[in-house]
C-alpha cells in the first residue's frame, strides 16, 4: 500500500514539473499567411484536397477525358489487364474501391506498381502507377492524378451549398453553351461585380470539375467552371495564375458586393505581410551621399525575405507604391498592382511577384550561402532534393533506380542524379 501510494505522489510530482515546463514553451505559426477571404474559408471548410495517395474507398468520379486524351486508353479491365476505349467510357460513374500493391522482382531489383481500383455496375478497372509505392506517392508526386477522372464530391458539394444562392462575379468573362462551337461554348465579357443567383451546378472537366450556371439581374444566363477542392486536378493553388487565375472558385466569385473603389481594403490586406520576390525584380533604394538623398536602381533576388512596411496609393487606381525593408533594414520602393486585369495580364501583380511566407524558416536547413545560389538558379553538388526545386523548379520527370535510393531527374536540355535525396552530379 505505501509503495502505491509513493507512486501515485511520485507521478503527480512528475506530472507537475511537466506541466510547469510546457507553460514556457511557446510557438509561432511557421509560417505567416494573409488571412483568408470568406471565399477561401469556404473552400478550407468544405472542400479539403485529397491528395492521390489518400484516397479512400468510396470516393467516386465521372470520366470525362479531354479530346486529346481519347487516343489512349486511361484505364484497364480488372480481368483482362487489357486497356479500354476512353469513349466507351465517357461519362461513366466510377467508385474508388481500394489500392494494391503488385510486386515484380528481376535480378537483383524490386519493382513496385501501386494500382488504382475502380467500379461501375460489376466491372472493375484500374489504374497503375509504376515504380511507386502508395506512401512514396505523396512525397515525390504530390501532383500526381489520373487523366480523365472529374471528382464528384465537388460538384455534390457544391450543388447543396450554392443553387439559390446570390454571388457576384469577379471574372471579366463568362461562357455560354454553343453548340455551332468547335470548342461547345462562347466567351462573354461581363462586367466585374455583376450581381446573379446560382441556378444550377454540373460537372465541368478534371482541373475544373464545378460548372456553375448563374443568372444575371437581366435574365441572362452563363456559366463559369472552376476549381474547388483541386482533388485529382494536378494543380496546386500557385499555379492559379494569368489566365488560369479566374479558374479558381475564390477568385472568380465573391459572396459579398466588391466595390471597384473598394481598394483600400486590398491595402489593408497586404500592409505589414512577410514576402520574398518569385523572381529577381528592379526596386528603388535611397541612398545617403555627401548628406544628400539620392535614389539607385537595384535588383532584389529571389527569396529575399522582406515586409511591407507602408503601402501608398497615389491615384485612384489600383496602381500602388510598396515601401519595402529587409532583415537589414534597408528599404525598398517598387510599384505593383494590387488587382489582376484579365484583360491586359498585367504582368505587375503583386500575388504575381510575391510570395507570402517567410520561406527561409519553412526550409531552417538552408544554410545562407545555399540560398545565395538557390536564388540565382544556380546548382552545386550536395544540394538535397528541396533545394533544387527552390533553385531550378520542378522536374519533366523523375526515374527512380536500386529501390528509390538513387533517382534522375530531367528538365530540359539539363538532368540531375541524387543518392539518397542528395545531389550527386550534374549535367
Amino acid at each position: 500500500m505505501r509503495t502505491i501510494v509513493l507512486s501515485v505522489i511520485l507521478f503527480c510530482c512528475g506530472m507537475s514539473h511537466v506541466t510547469a515546463q510546457s507553460d514556457y514553451i511557446v510557438t509561432t505559426p511557421s509560417a505567416q499567411e494573409i488571412p483568408a477571404s470568406e471565399e477561401e474559408q469556404f473552400i478550407i471548410k468544405h472542400f479539403p484536397l485529397k491528395p492521390l495517395c489518400k484516397w479512400t474507398p468510396g470516393m467516386k468520379f465521372m470520366f470525362a477525358p479531354s479530346a486529346r486524351e481519347m487516343f489512349l486508353p486511361t484505364l484497364l479491365i480488372y480481368n483482362t489487364e487489357k486497356g479500354v476505349d476512353n469513349s466507351l467510357m465517357r461519362h461513366k460513374i466510377l467508385t474508388f474501391t481500394g489500392t494494391e500493391e503488385k510486386v515484380q522482382k528481376i535480378a537483383d531489383e524490386t519493382n513496385y506498381t501501386t494500382r488504382f481500383v475502380f467500379e461501375d455496375e460489376g466491372e472493375k478497372y484500374y489504374y497503375d502507377i509504376k515504380n511507386m509505392r502508395l506512401d512514396e506517392i505523396c512525397e515525390r508526386m504530390p501532383r500526381a492524378c489520373i487523366n480523365g477522372l472529374v471528382y464528384l464530391q465537388d460538384v455534390d458539394t457544391a450543388k447543396d451549398l450554392l443553387i439559390g444562392k446570390t454571388i457576384y462575379i469577379q471574372s471579366e468573362t463568362v461562357r455560354v453553351d454553343d453548340a455551332n462551337s468547335y470548342s461547345g461554348y462562347r466567351d462573354i465579357p461581363i462586367s466585374v461585380n455583376t450581381e446573379a443567383t446560382v441556378t444550377a451546378v454540373g460537372v465541368g472537366s478534371q482541373a475544373y470539375p464545378v460548372k456553375i450556371i448563374f443568372k444575371d439581374t437581366q435574365g441572362h444566363s452563363y456559366y463559369l467552371e472552376v476549381a474547388l477542392s483541386r482533388t485529382n486536378s494536378g494543380m496546386d493553388t500557385s499555379d492559379f495564375q494569368g489566365e488560369k487565375r479566374m479558374k479558381y472558385f475564390s477568385n472568380s466569385i465573391s459572396f459579398t458586393n466588391k466595390k471597384l473603389d473598394n481598394i483600400e481594403s486590398l491595402k489593408n490586406r497586404y500592409l505589414g505581410a512577410t514576402v520574398y520576390p518569385k523572381k529577381t525584380l528592379s526596386a528603388k533604394r535611397a541612398v545617403s551621399l555627401e548628406n544628400k538623398q539620392m535614389e539607385s536602381r537595384v535588383h532584389l533576388p529571389r527569396y529575399t525575405i522582406l515586409t511591407i512596411k507602408e503601402v501608398r496609393m497615389p491615384s485612384p487606381g489600383s496602381l500602388a507604391i510598396l515601401t519595402l525593408k529587409d532583415k537589414n533594414g534597408i528599404s525598398y520602393e517598387m510599384k505593383v498592382d494590387l488587382k489582376y486585369d484579365v484583360i491586359t495580364r498585367n504582368n505587375n501583380y503583386i500575388e504575381d511577384l510575391f510570395g507570402f511566407e517567410d520561406i527561409h524558416k519553412k526550409y531552417p536547413g538552408i544554410t545562407e550561402k545555399r540560398w545565395q545560389i538557390i536564388s540565382r538558379g544556380d546548382l552545386e553538388v550536395g544540394m538535397s532534393t528541396d533545394e533544387c526545386r527552390l533553385s531550378i523548379g520542378d522536374p519533366i520527370e523523375i526515374v527512380l533506380k536500386k529501390d528509390n535510393r538513387f533517382e534522375n531527374w530531367f528538365y530540359n536540355g539539363k538532368t540531375l542524379e541524387f543518392e539518397s535525396g542528395i545531389l550527386q552530379r550534374f549535367k
